[in-house]
């Protein structure tokens, strides 16, 4: 038995171990040893990085004695977790219409040449839309007004 590095996060294991015991990487099978062979290899490692001695290292508390389960790499096979579905009411006004959002008002009022067009979407009452056009009715009949 001989300790190894493992490739996932540079620590030494066993090389009997079928996993790392610190990232949980499963390692390769062994192979037989019957005569060295030159492994040339695209990556490049730079060793471990430093330990603290201070801090101790981490070690089971109990022996296994049943055989482990086989171990995947840590993001295999994990799965997103799907938020509860949550039913959301739309907000609706006295009278059934959407309310315009803050950001629309804002828009409607600094530039209503462009944005009151959102308005003619589905749910705007026709107050709504007709206090946005009334807006901007009013700033055409002021610059056209305006002396030049």
């Amino acid at each position: 038995m001989a300790l190894i590095e493992c490739y996932e996060c540079k620590r030494s294991i066993s090389s009997e171990a079928s996993a790392c015991i610190h990232c949980g990487a499963p390692m390769a099978e062994p192979q037989a040893q019957a005569a060295p062979v030159a492994v040339k290899s695209s990556t490049i490692s730079f060793g471990s990085l430093p330990r603290n001695s201070a801090v101790p290292e981490a070690v089971a508390a109990t022996p296994v004695a049943a055989p482990l389960p086989k171990v995947m790499p840590a993001a295999a096979g994990r799965r997103r977790r799907q938020p509860a579905e949550q039913t959301v009411e739309p907000q609706v006004n006295v009278d059934g219409s959407r309310p315009v959002e803050g950001w629309l008002k804002i828009m409607v009022f600094l530039m209503p040449m462009i944005f009151v067009w959102f308005l003619l979407r589905g749910g705007h009452s026709a107050k709504q839309r007709l206090f946005g056009f009334g807006w901007l009715a009013l700033l055409i009949l002021a610059s056209s007004l305006s002396p030049k």
